[in-house]
C-alpha cells in the first residue's frame, strides 16, 4: 500500500478494476459497414489531422492505423475536440462509441488520480484470471449497446464472485448511466449470487467529478473491513434459522391435545381470544428466541461495533427489501377477512358480529384512504358464551388516515403518522388525523367500513408497541409508555435551488426524487446524495460567474468606499472560487443534514444555505439556497416567489 493511498483514506484498497464495454479500445468493426468509408475519408481532413498530429499521428500514420488514431481522440486528458465533432457528422454510431469510451476512460483516470492506487481498465471480453487480486471491481450493467437486460453482467459478476479469495473483502460495485438500474440491483445481486456485504451500486452520473469519485472510493474503503463480519452474521442467521426451524418443529411435536386445551381454557377462554391467533403469536415469539437469542449473539456483537459513516453508498430511498423488514417490525401481516368470531356457528346470534383488534388497519383499493381501530383490546374481546357475549352497541374507536407513497407527493401531515407500510409493491406513510375520529357500534362496523370503500378482504395489524404508541398519542396522555421511535423511513420532498444573480433571483426546480428526507424522531434530516451536491456545486459555479461579472463592473481605484467595496467583492469571489475547487467541502456534505424549522434559513457550508417553507429572507451576501417545502406533507411550493422576501 502506498503512503499516498493511505493519506487519501484508501487504506484497504490496493487495486481497482473497471469493466465496461466503453473501455474496449476502438475498432473500425464497431462502426456500421455503410458508414466506414465516410469515416476513413475524414482521416484526410486537415482539421482532424491537426488534432491527430498532437496525439502522435501524421496523415500516413492515421491511414495506416485508423483504429489507434481514432481511439486517441478519446484520451481522458481533455474534452472531445474538433475531430470528434467531425466524425459525429458522418456516423451517429461512432459518436456514441467515442463518447462512451471517453467518459469511461475519464472515470478510470480519475479513480487512478484520486485513489492513488492501481486502476485497470477491462472490456467485457477480457480475461478474468487475475480478478481475485482486485479489492474493488466496478461493473457496468449493460455491457453492449444492444443489451436489453443485464444477463451478461450477471454472468460476469457471478464469475468474479466465484473466483474471489474467501478471506478477502472484495467488493463488486454495479454501475450504470440508466436510472432504472438502481431498482434492479437487488435482483441482479441475487442472480449473480453475490453476498449483500460484498455488493454496492453507484450511478455513473455520480462519478462525473473527481470529488465524487474520491468520496465513493473512500466510502467503499471504509466499509470493506465490515464485509467479513457482515458475511459471518448473515451466514449465522441462515444457519440459526434452519436450526430454529427444526427446534420449533420438535417443540410443536412435544405438545399434545391436553396442552392445547390447557392453553385455550386457562389463557384464552375468559376473553374468548381465538386459539389459532394466540398460538401463532406464541410460536413466532419462540421461533424468534431460538433463531436470534442463542449462538447468533457472538456474530451480533461484531456487527454491533460497526459504524457506517456518512457517505454516498446508501441509496436515497430504501429498497423494497429494507421496507419489508420495517413493515414486519411494525405490522402483523395478512390477518385476513373481517369475519365473525371463529367459534360462531352459522345461523347463531353471533354470526354477524365482527372480531377486530387494536391496531387493525384497513385501506381502500386505490390506497387513498386508511382507517385504524384504536379501541382497547379488552373492549373488543368477546366469546360465543353467554358470560362473554359481544355487545353490539359497544363503541369502536376509528381514526382516519391519508396514505401516501414515498415515490409521490406527500399528503398534509396529521397529528401522528405510521411509516413503512408495504402494500402492492410500494411503501406508504399514513398520516393519521385524530380530528376525524368517530365511534361506530360493533354491530354496524362492517357496514360502516364497507360504505367508506375500504377493503375488508384482508388487513394488517400494528404490532402492540406501535398500536399502543398510536393509541397513547390519540389519547393525549401526559404519561406515555415510551415505545421505540418509528423507523426512519425516507420520502421525497419538493425543492428548488436558488441564487441571487446580481439582483435577480434565478431558480432551478428539482425533479421528484432528487431531494429525500428522513425523520428520526422529531428531527427531519435531508439525505445529501452525490447528485444533489453536484447540482449545488454547479449552482455555486454559476454564482461565481455572476460575482466575477459584477466584480468587473466595479472600479478598482477611487475613494475609500469604492476601493473597500472592490476589495470585499474580490475577496468574496476568490473565497467562493476556492470553495468550489476544494473537494473536501463537497465530500463532507454527503451526510444527513438537519432541515431548519419552517420559515427559517440556515447556512450549511460556505455559500450554501438551506431554507424551509415560506417567510425566510434571501441573504444579502452571495449565497446558493436549497429551498425546501414546508415539511414532508406540505403543499407549500418551495419557491422564493412565495416567500416574504
Amino acid at each position: 500500500m502506498t503512503s499516498e493511498a493511505v493519506a487519501a483514506g484508501l487504506e484497504h484498497v490496493n487495486a481497482v478494476a473497471v469493466i465496461d464495454d466503453g473501455l474496449q479500445p476502438f475498432a473500425m468493426t464497431q462502426v456500421p459497414e455503410n458508414e466506414r468509408v465516410a469515416v476513413l475519408a475524414l482521416l484526410d481532413d486537415a482539421e482532424l489531422l491537426l488534432e491527430l498530429k498532437d496525439r502522435g499521428f501524421d496523415a500516413e500514420g492515421a491511414r495506416a492505423a485508423p483504429d489507434e488514431a481514432i481511439d486517441s481522440l478519446t484520451s481522458p486528458d481533455g474534452a472531445l475536440g474538433i475531430g470528434f465533432q467531425k466524425l459525429t457528422e458522418v456516423s451517429d454510431a461512432l459518436s456514441l462509441i467515442l463518447e462512451r469510451r471517453h467518459t469511461m476512460r475519464q472515470i478510470a483516470a480519475t479513480m487512478r488520480v484520486t485513489g492513488k492506487c492501481e486502476v485497470v481498465e477491462r472490456g467485457p471480453d477480457d480475461d478474468l484470471n487475475d480478478i481475485a487480486r482486485f479489492d474493488i471491481i466496478f461493473l457496468d450493467y449493460y455491457l453492449d449497446s444492444t443489451d436489453v437486460d443485464g444477463q451478461r453482467a450477471e454472468a460476469i459478476a457471478a464469475d468474479i464472485h466465484a473466483r474471489r479469495e474467501i478471506t478477502r473483502n472484495q467488493q463488486v460495485v454495479l454501475m450504470s448511466s440508466r436510472p432504472g438500474v438502481r431498482d434492479l440491483r437487488a435482483a441482479f445481486r441475487k442472480k449473480a449470487e453475490i453476498e449483500g456485504a460484498s455488493f454496492a451500486f453507484v450511478a455513473k452520473k455520480d462519478l462525473d467529478e473527481p470529488w465524487k469519485v474520491r468520496a465513493h472510493l473512500e466510502m467503499l474503503s471504509r466499509a470493506m473491513p465490515f464485509a467479513g463480519a457482515l458475511g459471518a452474521y448473515v451466514g449465522a442467521v441462515k444457519t440459526n434459522v434452519e436450526a430454529a426451524r427444526n427446534e420449533l418443529s420438535a417443540a410443536i411435536d412435544d405438545l399434545d391435545i391436553g396442552d392445547f386445551a390447557y392453553i385455550q381454557r386457562v389463557a384464552l377462554n375468559p376473553d374468548g381470544h381465538p386459539l389459532g391467533d394466540y398460538l401463532s403469536w406464541l410460536l413466532s415469539s419462540h421461533l424468534t428466541a431460538l433463531a436470534f437469542e442463542g449462538p447468533l449473539r457472538d456474530q451480533q456483537r461484531a456487527v454491533d461495533a460497526m459504524e457506517f459513516k456518512d457517505g454516498p453508498l446508501s441509496p436515497a430511498e430504501p429498497s423494497i427489501g429494507v421496507a419489508n423488514l420495517y413493515h414486519d417490525a411494525l405490522f402483523a401481516r395478512n390477518l385476513g377477512r373481517v369475519e365473525a368470531h371463529p367459534r360462531a356457528q352459522p345461523g347463531s346470534e353471533f354470526e354477524d358480529v365482527p372480531l377486530v383488534q387494536l391496531g387493525d388497519v384497513f385501506l381502500d383499493a386505490a390506497r387513498t384512504k386508511a382507517v385504524v381501530v384504536l379501541s382497547a383490546d379488552c373492549d373488543l374481546a368477546f366469546s360465543t358464551v353467554v358470560e362473554r357475549a359481544p355487545d353490539r352497541d359497544r363503541a369502536v374507536i376509528l381514526v382516519s388516515g391519508r396514505p401516501s407513497s414515498i415515490k409521490s407527493e406527500p399528503t398534509k401531515p396529521g397529528h401522528a403518522h405510521t411509516e413503512g407500510m408495504v402494500s402492492g409493491g410500494d411503501v406508504y406513510r399514513i398520516d393519521w388525523d385524530f380530528d376525524t375520529f368517530r365511534t361506530v357500534s360493533l354491530g354496524d362496523l362492517v357496514a360502516h367500513l364497507t360504505n367508506l370503500g375500504l377493503d375488508l378482504s384482508n388487513r394488517d395489524r400494528l404490532r402492540p408497541l406501535y398500536s399502543l404508541k398510536l393509541q397513547q398519542e390519540f389519547g393525549s396522555n401526559l404519561m406515555r409508555v415510551g415505545p421505540p421511535i418509528m423507523p426512519p423511513i425516507s420520502r421525497r420532498l419538493r425543492a428548488s435551488i436558488q441564487r441571487d444573480s446580481n439582483g435577480a433571483i434565478v431558480q432551478e426546480s428539482l425533479d421528484p426524487g432528487e431531494v429525500v428526507v428522513a425523520r428520526f424522531g422529531k428531527t427531519l434530516a435531508l439525505r445529501m446524495t452525490p447528485s444533489l451536491v453536484g447540482k449545488l456545486k454547479n449552482a455555486c459555479r454559476e454564482l461565481h460567474f455572476d460575482m466575477k461579472d459584477h466584480l468587473a463592473t466595479l472600479p478598482a481605484e477611487g475613494d475609500k468606499t469604492t476601493v473597500k467595496l472592490f476589495q470585499e467583492w474580490s475577496a468574496k469571489t476568490t473565497a467562493l472560487g476556492n470553495q468550489i475547487e476544494n473537494d473536501t467541502i463537497w465530500m463532507e456534505l454527503l451526510k444527513d443534514i438537519p432541515v431548519p424549522p419552517s420559515g427559517e434559513i440556515k447556512r450549511i457550508r460556505g455559500c450554501i444555505s438551506f431554507a424551509r417553507g415560506t417567510g425566510w429572507q434571501f441573504p444579502s451576501q452571495p449565497m446558493v439556497v436549497l429551498a425546501l417545502a414546508e415539511n414532508e406533507g406540505s403543499d407549500a411550493p418551495a419557491s422564493i416567489d412565495d416567500a416574504d422576501a
